[in-house]
């Protein structure tokens, strides 16, 4: 009997170390969307096809910028003028590649496949509690935890530190994109049951691929975007390996994905986040 009850007890520590199994993903036509505005050869689009057999392309070669204030999709890759200044890098009155900015990707995304209009991002954050768009325990947990927690398609609102806000979508995690512990490197398997994050956001290669199309397609000057279409990963900062130097002078700490600059975003270091599950439209 002693021998059986220690077996057991093994047995069910082996459980609790392992690391958790998610299910692989299946064809999605709200993440299809979502990834399709990356960049051509993206190693997440590429395994979302390996892994659901689908054939998604990218929308944009180089992917869909980001554009202070841009929420107009027929304007999306056609020069613009800003019409604001933004904080960091954005100039009033000169001509950028027009793309969405953070609140017009997630609010496209959420308006064309039958959700709730999204309206401020504020708003999101701080509406009433509720259970149809609360997601228990996930303010708190972290990890494979709040991976377990959370739907394809939930809403990630942020208040940042000052005025500035931010929105995201989960899109599952690594694990669920094929990735294993074999042939991936050792902080990128520390990542692989974390979860994954697709937003709108600051990104100096943006910047890079940009430039130089830019200076080939154009004779007037057209300045390049300072970020678009990402996918990050939700973790500490202490996980990333390195980190980028954007155009606005700030730092996005990050680890390589098959040469991919996967960022860490770290909530810990913001005023206010919350995991909102959205609402279908009535």
């Amino acid at each position: 009997m002693r021998r059986c009850t220690l077996l057991i007890l093994a047995l069910s520590l082996l459980c609790l170390l392992a690391p958790v199994r998610a299910e692989e993903l299946t064809q999605n036509d709200l993440l299809e969307a979502a990834l399709s505005h990356l960049e051509k050869g993206n190693p997440l689009l590429e395994h979302y096809n390996q892994v659901t057999g689908r054939s998604v392309e990218a929308r944009f070669e180089l992917g869909c910028p980001y554009f202070w204030g841009g929420r107009a999709e027929s304007r999306l890759g056609t020069v613009m003028n800003a019409w604001q200044s933004s904080p960091g890098y954005y100039i009033k009155g000169y001509p950028y590649i027009y793309g969405y900015d953070c609140n017009g990707f997630i609010g496209w995304l959420l308006r064309s496949h039958g959700f709730q209009p999204l309206g401020s991002i504020s708003g999101a954050l701080y509406m009433p509690a509720s259970a149809e768009t609360d997601i228990p325990g996930s303010s708190s947990a972290q990890g494979a935890d709040l991976s377990q927690r959370l739907q394809i398609g939930d809403i990630l609102a942020i208040h940042h530190h000052g005025s500035s806000y931010h929105i995201a979508m989960y899109i599952g995690t690594l694990r669920q994109y094929g990735y294993t512990e074999e042939g991936t490197s050792e902080s990128i398997r520390a990542l692989l049951d974390y979860p994954l994050i697709i937003h709108c956001t600051v990104s100096s290669d943006y910047y890079i691929r940009y430039e130089s199309y830019l200076e080939d397609a154009f004779d007037t000057i057209v300045y390049p975007p300072d970020g678009g279409v990402i996918v990050s990963v939700v973790a500490p900062l202490s996980m990333a390996t390195d980190e980028e130097i954007n155009p606005d002078n700030d730092t996005s700490p990050y680890c390589l994905l098959d040469g991919y600059r996967l960022q860490v975003y770290d909530p810990s270091r913001d005023t206010q986040t919350r995991w909102i599950r959205w609402s279908k439209a009535a």
